[in-house]
């Protein structure tokens, strides 16, 4: 790829994507985010931050980390998009076209919770409006509401921007998505039970998960995510 068409791509880049692209290629290859600090001569550190927080490499960072793990930067960017979340299935989705037509509909909250650092919740919230829900999920009737997702911590399996609709039944005891509140902000997050407690997972490989034994006052699962809307 000449510098001319690397430089093209890399302004007009999704940070997020090329992160995530990194986090994929250094995945497949078995690889850690040290080696490839190490074998760029890259700040352990700074790359850590940068990734966190999405912020966008330098020219000459990008072109190490490309050369390192063996990839252009145009696939590092689109591997992350098509990457397909191993959860991806578990949770029925569709996309905003086809969107439902119906007499059943469910209240919208605008910042009901969030998919990256959090957000502070208040102790009510304003019912944004009203959309219609599958006629399946009739069975949770009364006590489902829906959101946007916020940040890209869950992706590839949310996306910022996507609408969700949740439960508000709690913990089921099974693995899965849920919205939680903890250390009073609110996340959509996934739940794996441990032998001592409760795992609070990021699917984006970027954030580190947390931990919940299960005892403490500031952790309490809301409900499940049950239905998708990607768009």
């Amino acid at each position: 790829m000449t510098l001319f068409r690397f430089n093209h791509i890399f302004n007009g880049m999704n940070t997020s994507y090329f992160w995530n692209g990194v986090n994929i290629a250094l995945t497949e290859k078995e690889l850690t985010t040290s080696w490839l600090c190490k074998e760029t001569g890259l700040s352990l550190r700074t790359m850590k931050n940068r990734m966190k927080k999405g912020i966008q490499p330098r020219l000459d960072e990008a072109i190490k980390i490309c050369e390192t793990l063996g990839s252009t930067l145009d696939s590092l960017c689109r591997s992350s998009e098509r990457q397909p979340s191993s959860f991806v299935h578990e949770i029925p989705r569709t996309k905003a076209k086809d969107y439902y037509d119906g007499d059943f509909k469910v209240p919208v909250y605008e910042q009901l919770f969030s998919a990256g650092h959090g957000q502070f919740l208040s102790e009510e919230e304003d019912v944004a409006g009203f959309i219609a829900a599958p006629q399946n999920l009739k069975t949770y009737a009364g006590h489902l509401a829906a959101t946007y997702v916020r940040g890209d911590s869950m992706e590839p399996t949310l996306f910022n921007g996507d609408t969700i609709i949740c439960d508000n039944l709690g913990y089921d005891g099974k693995d899965g998505l849920y919205i939680i509140h903890y250390k009073g902000m609110g996340f959509v997050k996934r739940l794996k039970k441990t032998s001592g407690g409760i795992s609070i997972i990021s699917d984006n490989p970027v954030y580190e998960p947390m931990f919940e034994s299960g005892s403490s006052e500031d952790f309490r699962v809301i409900g499940k995510v049950r239905h998708v809307v990607h768009g």
